[in-house]
């Protein structure tokens, strides 16, 4: 019959196709809303439809006309309100757009782009304490985003080629969803790639200041990335506005132990272990910084409560095991053989072979057994190891023909603090053994093989570094005597590119790292 509405379910059906298209081709859209209308005169989905597709097409006295009329109407609706104000601020009418965005947020606090509209035009319009708040409201509001909750769901099942995707598109179309661009950042920490990590996560704070959990993700970001001092300075941020946040306290003396204050470190584990005593990872790591100090029987004692708490912790029992003074009792020996029976994380079990392994082999009475042990120990180990023994010679010649007698003996400056020793030596030509000589000391702490030259390698290596980027050890020869001081100031102290800039230098800033040199 003409002029009958269609059914329904083909009316649904064709709003649901005009609103797929109304982001990409608004024109099309309209032409699909205009067969609906004249169906259906006045439908206020298709009308809202319609405004949004005029708006994007650009004609905006035509969209606010429209919506101004649905909002009349529909005057409990969110979606128009917030579609409104979107376009009287297309029209720079900036108290009316806010009046409609801040009236669409209270219709429906859980519409996440109505804060962060709300928030954006704030910024535009000076009011930057109150944009933050909506941006903090819409961050909220996103735990109940469709989007963000797909993203979400394919981030926890490994599936993080569909969660980027989802994430990226979401940007494209709200640059200033701070959920998301955390989100996203969450994505790239889990890639590996923390440089891209941080400036998201830098700009969400730019956006959101008290967007705490950006911050703690930042500071963890950075803890990751070798930039304890940067790290720091975010937890002092955080602490500030919440100073009993015990994780936050934990992370902040884990911190502290990597610039290489230990009597700091140990005195917040104290604080939190006093407040949280049912931490054993907690109590394992306060034994770490006890040792550090020399305070070995209480080291001793905070490895002991850890094992109390969870007996099949290997690493704190592999930590006594490395007291290399400690002996294990028959009952310790026991204890970690019910532990490899009670449990199948293989980072417990290979800790704890090995320190069964010591334990036996300081028993004397089964050498057979204990080199099983740290056979078991060395098995597990191994499969968690990626190695490639061509990669490794190309790179040992490189370094051979690259740094001769000749450029060791080149006084080319670096960083003069008498604090580190460093032990250089062959595979399997003792230099392990003189590191544990050196650690029975109580004024020396052995941190065996650290990470920092792979990772200062790695920087140095990275593209946009000089005529040698990408290729380590070739392009030591692009570094000035200021960025290998510094350099040598981040090693030693573990406090980020503390550097002074020397007289003459035209640069103020570490060119591989970035930081400013004092």
């Amino acid at each position: 019959m003409t002029g009958a509405a269609p059914p329904l379910v083909s009316l649904d059906a064709a709003l649901d196709h005009a609103a797929a298209l109304v982001d990409r081709a608004p024109a099309l859209a309209l032409a699909q809303v205009a067969e609906v209308l004249d169906a259906a005169p006045g439908h206020p989905r298709a009308r809202l439809i319609q405004g949004r597709a005029l708006r994007l097409a650009g004609d905006i006295q035509a969209a606010v006309e429209v919506l101004r009329q649905l909002a009349a109407a529909e005057p409990r609706s969110a979606a128009t309100a917030l579609e409104l104000g979107l376009t009287r601020r297309e029209l720079g009418q900036l108290p009316d757009a806010l009046t409609e965005m801040r009236r669409a947020g209270a219709l429906s606090p859980d519409l996440a782009a109505a804060w962060r509209a709300l928030a954006d035009t704030l910024a535009l319009a000076g009011e930057h304490e109150e944009a933050e708040r909506a941006h903090l409201a819409g961050v909220k509001a996103s735990t109940r985003d469709p989007i963000l909750a797909q993203a979400a769901v394919a981030m926890i099942e490994g599936r993080l080629n569909v969660a980027e995707r989802a994430l990226r598109d979401r940007l494209r179309s709200q640059p200033t969803d701070v959920a998301a661009i955390r989100m996203m950042a969450e994505l790239a920490v889990r890639l590996g790639r923390y440089d891209d990590a941080i400036t998201l996560l830098r700009r969400a704070l730019e956006l959101a200041p008290a967007f705490t959990a950006a911050r703690e993700l930042l500071a963890r970001t950075l803890q990751r990335h070798n930039r304890p001092a940067e790290a720091l300075a975010e937890v002092e941020h955080l602490l500030a506005a919440e100073p009993d946040n015990p994780s936050v306290l934990m992370l902040k003396a884990s911190l502290l132990v990597r610039v290489g204050d230990q009597d700091a470190a140990a005195a917040v584990y104290a604080q939190v272990l006093a407040r949280h005593p049912q931490q054993a990872k907690g109590w394992m790591s306060y034994g770490h910084v006890l040792k550090a100090v020399g305070r070995v029987d209480d080291a001793i004692a905070a490895y002991r409560t850890a094992l109390g708490q969870q007996p099949t912790l290997g690493e704190a029992w592999w930590s006594l095991a490395n007291l290399k003074t400690f002996r294990f009792s028959a009952d310790d020996r026991a204890a970690m053989e019910r532990g490899l029976s009670a449990t199948t994380d293989d980072e417990n079990r290979l800790h704890l072979h090995f320190a069964l392994g010591k334990a036996l082999e300081d028993m004397g009475d089964d050498d057979a057994a204990a080199f099983r042990a740290y056979a078991e120990g060395n098995r597990l180990r191994r499969a968690q190891l990626t190695y490639d023994p061509d990669e490794t010679h190309d790179q040992c010649a490189r370094i051979a023909a690259m740094v001769d007698r000749g450029v060791l003996a080149r006084d080319r400056g670096g960083c003069q603090a008498p604090d580190p020793i460093f032990i250089v030596g062959l595979p399997r030509s003792g230099s392990t053994l003189v590191e544990q000589i050196l650690a029975s000391h109580s004024m020396v702490e052995g941190t065996s093989e650290l990470p920092d030259m792979m990772a200062i390698a790695a920087r140095l290596a990275a593209p946009g570094k000089g005529a040698a980027a990408g290729r380590y050890p070739e392009c030591l020869d692009d570094l000035p005597p200021d960025a290998l001081e510094a350099l040598g100031a981040n090693t030693s102290r573990g406090r980020g590119c503390t550097g002074t800039k020397r007289s003459g230098s035209s640069s103020t800033r570490c060119p591989i790292t970035g930081c400013t040199w004092r």
